[in-house]
């Protein structure tokens, strides 16, 4: 029978300690990074999809110019659009859908650039004379605010704004 020695050396019992530490250090990391991922997944935000449709569109040239604002400021100076989408007009009606939003606050503001000059033109009264529109079609007497204009995005959503 052979005989086995069941005695470590100092050396060798520090080794298997420091092992043993850092196996339970890369398991106990290696939880953390789990439990870390799952919080971040169920605390992920949501991004969201915003289709809109144009309608009551009068003639059928030029091209609907959207902006989406995320908050009044922007809104009120008509700069820095979170989103914006330039689309030729072809019929009475047009849907476009802006994807990747995150919950909030938002306004929508189109006009119907008909002669494809990249800006609303008005009569010598300063009265639009091209189509224009705003999300909660608000703005019956001028500019919409952005407060009038304004809806919640919590979910995916469809909204209607009718061009004047």
């Amino acid at each position: 029978m052979k005989h086995v020695n069941l005695t470590m050396t100092t050396t060798q019992i520090r080794r298997a300690n420091m092992t043993k530490r850092t196996l339970s250090a890369i398991w106990g990391a290696g939880l953390a990074c789990l439990l870390l991922s799952a919080g971040t997944m169920s605390a992920e935000i949501q991004a969201h999809t915003l289709t809109v449709d144009i309608d009551n569109i009068q003639v059928q040239t030029g091209a609907l110019m959207v902006e989406l604002y995320a908050n009044a400021e922007d809104y009120a100076a008509g700069h820095n659009p979170c989103a914006s989408m330039i689309k030729p007009v072809t019929k009475t009606e047009h849907r476009l859908v802006f994807s990747d939003l995150a919950e909030g606050q938002y306004a929508v503001k189109v006009f119907h650039d008909e002669n494809n000059n990249h800006s609303l033109d008005t009569n010598m009264l300063g009265v639009p004379s091209e189509g224009y529109g705003f999300s909660n079609n608000a703005g019956s007497f001028g500019p919409a605010s952005f407060k009038d204009a304004s809806f919640s995005l919590q979910a995916d959503a469809q909204i209607t704004v009718h061009i004047r």
